[in-house]
């Protein structure tokens, strides 16, 4: 959003140097903002030094300027800010626009050098709330790039809707501007989601643009890119990183930005990436010994919630909170327009999360490496669980799950011992179609009579539900409710020794990836998007289903088999129907529970 501001003496703004908020010093982290009731002063009250030019005056301005957690190098407050200066007031003079306070402190923080002459800092993430003027750092950090610095630059988004809206605002800048527009050689694309522009720099190089829907091909042709720009970095995949960062390499000065609103990881598969680049940031923050020099890493936001559900929705009400997630309230940021969008999303608890990802800043993060805490111990709980002798008892419970890449299904089985634990074992993980599947819970159907066959509501392996009842079985599909409890029962139970299992090593492989996310409403279920853990989610819905439904005194081993009829003989009286799902076999193997 390009914003204007009333202009003050500009004697004394131009007598100031430096910029209002480089008080801030990296080592220290960023200022506190104070959580007392009420609104703040202005950002620019009457009483303090002017600002640089470039920077406005806004009167109504009331927003935090500081981001609420900070990273930059030690070094920064020594390190050349002269580009990030010109940046300025290039974008100031293009634009007929001067910016707020904040958006100058990270385009500064953004471009400074280091005594080598490169950037300062190589990776740079900013942890924003919507529609507060991001994209303005964004665009001068483009602009600069590409007229004063000859760069090739890539711009991608997750959605073609907002890469062509840069595109069209940085084309408008150079078309509106006679001394850009005849630097401009070329221009194609601009709409649904490519477009790319070639320029002659000021320094004589050929600097080109390419603005477009985040792809593994986005960068097909640029055989050396200067500066990467992955805006709405909450949807981001490893093979997309590569793509574009891959051909950075080349750079003799490569920079690479990744800036978003918070995620909601239950809705936001592909949030990892961004997630681990914050997690190095708030390292820093926390402990400036173990930052990353060459990361800059800045995130607005609301204080933290409360756990308690009645508070978090007092605290979620609370306006104050919308000004304290918002450095642009009062001028781009408006309570008028927060609370409209929150009439609309806060009717469920999906709406809810979104709303306070975007407005109030409280994401939800998915564990990463450094922030990953074991579930269950393996040596120390996991390991002593193991009985190899257990005498089973009880009716059956099978649960499904299937891995996120939708290659490999996980079949585990649960059952009452003598003693009272829960015997689990895996069946079966292996490479399926969805057809194969099908037949394989057939033949497990037949041969177990299982109470219940169990699969999780979001689990990848959902599709299996409508084929299995065209084939006459009904399977119990979970809430996340009831995921919440079979996630916190698996690894109680785990503790207090009221299960056992044979030692698969493909489940203590599970556990070692497997981690706990916490829901917006305080629930905690097991992330089923970190690591291959389908075969810990079957684990966990068997134990659950085996608690929930499974009556204590059948007295019976692990049955050879049910009546029903014979196998081979119900597999092919439905081979019509499985044969559209290519299933390559009828034939399966029993159920080896030494697998």
């Amino acid at each position: 959003m390009t914003t204007t501001s009333t202009s003050a003496d500009a004697g004394q703004r131009r007598a100031r140097k430096k910029p209002q908020a480089t008080e801030r010093k990296a080592s220290s982290g960023p200022g506190k903002t104070s959580k007392t009731a009420g609104r703040g002063a202005p950002a620019n009250r009457n009483d303090q030094t002017g600002p640089p030019p470039w920077v406005g005056e806004w009167p109504r301005l009331d927003g935090p300027q500081a981001p609420r957690f900070y990273w930059a190098n030690p070094e920064r407050d020594l390190a050349d800010d002269t580009d990030s200066v010109k940046a300025a007031k290039f974008t100031s003079r293009v634009t007929a626009s001067r910016c707020l306070p904040w958006q100058w402190d990270g385009l500064r923080d953004g471009m400074l050098r280091n005594a080598e002459g490169l950037w300062l800092h190589r990776i740079w993430c900013l942890v924003c709330t919507r529609q507060q003027g991001k994209t303005w750092i964004m665009v001068a950090r483009i602009l600069y790039g590409l007229f004063y610095l000859g760069e090739t630059a890539v711009y991608s988004a997750q959605r073609g809707q907002t890469a062509d809206a840069v595109f069209a605002r940085v084309v408008s800048i150079i078309e509106s501007r006679p001394s850009l527009a005849a630097r401009l050689i070329s221009k194609t694309g601009g709409k649904q989601g490519r477009g790319d522009i070639t320029v002659r720099a000021r320094n004589g190089k050929i600097a080109h643009l390419r603005c477009g829907v985040r792809s593994t091909d986005l960068g097909r042709g640029l055989d050396q890119i200067d500066l990467v720009v992955f805006d709405e970095a909450y949807n981001l995949t490893e093979a997309e990183v590569a793509a574009l960062t891959g051909a950075q390499i080349a750079s003799p000065n490569a920079q690479t930005i990744y800036t978003s609103t918070a995620p909601v990881a239950s809705i936001h598969a592909f949030c990892s990436i961004f997630a681990g680049v914050r997690e190095l940031g708030l390292k820093g923050h926390k402990n400036p010994e173990a930052g990353d020099p060459e990361l800059l890493f800045s995130e607005f936001a609301a204080p933290d919630p409360p756990k308690d559900e009645r508070k978090r929705a007092e605290m979620r009400l609370d306006r104050e909170m919308w000004r304290l997630a918002s450095p642009s309230h009062g001028v781009i940021s408006k309570d008028r327009d927060i609370d409209s969008i929150r009439k609309v999303l806060c009717i469920n608890a999906a709406g809810i999360a979104l709303w306070e990802a975007d407005y109030l800043g409280w994401g939800e993060w998915p564990a990463t490496e450094t922030s990953r805490e074991p579930i269950i111990p393996i040596e120390e709980v996991w390991v002593p669980l193991t009985r190899t002798d257990a005498v089973l008892a009880g009716q059956i419970v099978i649960a499904v799950s299937r891995t996120q890449d939708l290659k490999r299904w996980a079949f585990a089985a649960g059952q009452r011992t003598i003693h009272g634990e829960v015997a689990l074992e895996l069946g079966k993980y292996a490479e399926m179609n969805i057809g194969q599947a099908a037949r394989y819970l057939l033949t497990c159907i037949q041969k177990f009579d299982p109470v219940e066959i169990i699969i999780e509501g979001h689990d990848p392996g959902v599709d299996l539900v409508p084929v299995m009842r065209r084939l006459g079985f009904d399977l119990r599909v979970t809430s996340l409710n009831e995921f919440s409890i079979a996630s916190s029962s698996f690894i109680d139970h785990a503790f207090s020794g009221d299960i056992c299992h044979t030692d698969q090593p493909i489940i203590r492989e599970g556990l070692e990836q497997a981690a706990m996310r916490e829901l917006p409403r305080g629930d905690r279920v097991i992330d089923t998007k970190e690591g291959s853990v389908a075969q810990v989610v079957a684990f966990m819905l068997a134990l659950w289903g085996v608690l929930e439904f499974a009556e204590e005194d059948t007295p019976a081993a692990l049955p050879v088999g049910a009546e029903g009829g014979d196998v081979d003989e119900l597999a092919s009286a439905h081979s019509g129907y499985l044969e559209q799902f290519e299933a390559t076999s009828s034939h399966f193997a029993d159920w080896d529970l030494t697998t």
